[in-house]
């Protein structure tokens, strides 16, 4: 079985806690910002299991991969670290166990670092062949990920590849 482990981040000049707020406290408003995402909502049937989490899941229609299933697997408000999981009737049967781990590091009073390092497996031989071309594939999703929650941090308006897409999606 392969694995995909794709870890990338950004420098972001804001503080830490406001880079964080976009992602941790308000994880149920990622459609707000975040490219291919066009509506996200909370997940009433999964319970909160950490202190000050905003929720225990959520749900993404996400572009072109349809509903997405998130469950918040880790949650610490204090050192801004957050991860979920993510399953969905369109990823491909061979891609088991995708998460997604996001930390925000303070680097000094007004700029941070994110990070995000998503994980998967790769099961029997499309999970072989495929490796490559969805690493590819997943770094170029993480890295647009990244910058719209660098855009959105710095600025409070979306990037310019989530204001095309919202104008599509309203119109």
């Amino acid at each position: 079985m392969g694995k995909l482990n794709i870890k990338q981040s950004v420098d972001v000049t804001i503080e830490a806690s406001r880079a964080w707020e976009v992602v941790g406290p308000n994880f149920l408003n990622i459609a707000d910002w975040g490219r291919g995402v066009e509506k996200s909502w909370v997940n009433e049937s999964v319970s909160k299991q950490f202190e000050n989490a905003p929720a225990g899941g959520r749900y993404c229609e996400v572009a072109g991969m349809g509903m997405l299933e998130e469950k918040i697997l880790h949650y610490e408000d204090n050192t801004y670290e957050i991860s979920w999981s993510a399953e969905g009737d369109k990823l491909p049967g061979f891609i088991s166990n995708l998460q997604n781990a996001l930390k925000v590091e303070a680097i000094n009073e007004t700029s941070c670092r994110i990070h995000s390092n998503l994980t998967a497996d790769l099961g029997g031989i499309m999970g072989f062949f495929m490796g490559f071309l969805l690493k590819k594939n997943f770094s170029k999703l993480i890295k647009g990920f990244l910058n719209d929650w660098k855009t959105y941090a710095e600025t409070g308006a979306v990037s310019e590849t989530k204001q095309k897409e919202l104008k599509r999606i309203n119109y």
